[in-house]
């Protein structure tokens, strides 16, 4: 009997290792990525909008250029697609007419990040975010995570709020003598919408 219960058990932990193999075998296929052609690209948007979460408050700025490198293939979930090297923010105003300055700071790029695919449309989001915002009687950094997609189709990047999104993006000081009027303070989560249009198109694919 005792022979019989250590065949079993041999047999099953054979079958358990077969199958564990097989599943890490799809799960590692449905890691990789392909961004094609991949390789230097810049990125230009329309209108972006930064809202605070805590009181609906707007920063609104009428354009924004960016550029980077796209890896031509990653894997991972999520993965790296790609990186933001600069990114400017033009004509930034707010509430009681402020007008600001956006800043991009830090000691690293901002990320390109893909953690699902379908139908064309990868989802994820923008890692590594620094910035300060600088006006009149108002000096604020906000830092964090902005969720979005790529759209093949459109050859859009699009950072928007993405329900049950665990990244996002929070002020992580303000200036004790610019405190902004109130408008925004430490520990408040914003969110960043906008449509780049990517150059040169590229089509993401997860296989």
């Amino acid at each position: 009997m005792r022979r019989r219960v250590s065949d079993i058990v041999a047999t099953t932990a054979a079958a358990a290792l077969a199958l564990g193999f097989t599943a890490m075998s799809v799960s590692a296929e449905q890691q990789e990525w392909i961004v094609d052609p991949g390789g230097a690209y810049e990125a230009t948007a329309g209108t972006t909008v930064l809202t605070n979460t805590a009181n609906g408050v707007q920063l609104t700025c009428s354009g924004s250029d960016a550029s980077g490198v796209l890896e031509g293939s990653a894997s991972g979930t999520p993965a790296q697609l790609g990186s933001i090297e600069n990114i400017t923010f033009d004509d930034c105003s707010g509430p009681l007419g402020l007008t600001f300055e956006v800043v991009p700071g830090g000691d690293e790029d901002w990320t390109i990040n893909g953690e699902s695919y379908a139908d064309g449309v990868t989802t994820g989001y923008i890692g590594g975010v620094v910035a300060t915002l600088t006006g009149t009687g108002c000096e604020a950094t906000v830092e964090g995570e902005a969720p979005g997609t790529y759209d093949n189709a459109t050859d859009t990047l699009a950072p928007a709020p993405i329900e049950g999104s665990v990244h996002e993006l929070v002020v992580t000081s303000v200036d004790s003598g610019a405190n902004c009027f109130g408008l925004i303070s430490e520990g408040d989560t914003v969110t960043f919408e906008a449509s780049y249009t990517v150059t040169p198109g590229q089509d993401v694919i997860q296989q």
